[in-house]
């Protein structure tokens, strides 16, 4: 009886002690609102987006815009480009999770020196894999692989598609922020008229997030981009603000503004507005 007594005591330990364990982690807990970085700039649907080092699960709406004004006669030129994108992710045991995002609406408004033009758009999307490599109480690391699918109605005489490979971190800042962030190696390719033309474009990413209350959190960075192949240019460099809402019944909200200083392509404004339910 004793021993019984003392096989159960210990397994009721070991429940316990994995579960303590498993709380205390660098990750919210499970359902929770996600925490770490929001897919922004203004690539085609999450591609090139450094995503969260967690692992996680929902269900969430971006909506986006972009704004360019760039009044210097005789080149005036200006563009609006807006886009709502739909992404869901699941968990695959408890170190991996998948992702699918899809544009599922795109507007542009283009004008030129004058001469304007309009368009709506479908696509394209993205799949992804993404799997937790270290984690401990304090620090979580992930590794991640995404792929550009030719779903593109905007696109007439040719399709693009893909690949990002990449790893993302989070980690404390003294006893309550955190620093989020990570590396990616996006590699676009388009085929037109059966010609292949591919890029070779990192992207780096850091911010540090600040809980100001158990439901919000606010956030600041900075991320940029350069081109490696087939030439050497620097694209975008772009400070960002963030914001995060905990809703009841596990939803949330999330706001994210970036304001690009430097580049060879870049919006004056960029602004993403998110909503999600966590799973």
């Amino acid at each position: 009886m004793r021993g019984r007594r003392a096989g159960i005591g210990f397994a009721v330990a070991l429940v316990a002690a994995a579960g303590a364990a498993r709380a205390d982690t660098s990750c919210p807990p499970t359902g929770e609102t996600p925490a770490g970085p929001l897919a922004g700039g203004i690539g085609p649907v999450d591609f090139g987006g450094i995503p969260e080092a967690c692992p996680v699960g929902d269900l969430a709406l971006r909506a986006r815009v972009a704004l360019l004004v760039a009044p210097g006669m005789p080149d005036y030129r200006g563009s609006i480009v807006s886009d709502a994108m739909l992404r869901v992710r699941h968990p695959v045991g408890a170190r991996s999770w998948l992702s699918l995002a899809l544009d599922v609406l795109d507007f542009r408004y283009l004008n030129n020196g004058g001469l304007a033009s309009t368009g709506f758009a479908f696509g394209p999307a993205t799949v992804g894999y993404y799997r937790a490599v270290y984690a401990t109480a304090t620090t979580t690391t992930a590794a991640y692989g995404r792929v550009l699918l030719p779903i593109d109605t905007a696109r007439q005489n040719g399709v693009e598609t893909g690949l990002e490979i990449g790893g993302s971190f989070r980690a404390p800042l003294g006893s309550r922020a955190v620093a989020d962030g990570g590396l990616a190696l996006t590699a676009p390719l388009d085929v037109v008229g059966g010609q292949l033309h591919g890029r070779l474009q990192p992207v780096v990413l850091a911010e540090a997030w600040l809980p100001l209350r158990p439901a919000l959190s606010v956030g600041g960075g900075a991320a940029a981009m350069v081109e490696l192949a087939p030439g050497a240019r620097f694209i975008t460099a772009a400070p960002r603000l963030s914001g995060r809402w905990a809703l009841p019944r596990r939803f949330w909200m999330a706001l994210l503004l970036e304001l690009p200083v430097a580049g060879s392509d870049r919006p004056d404004f960029v602004g993403s507005l998110f909503g999600g339910l966590s799973l």
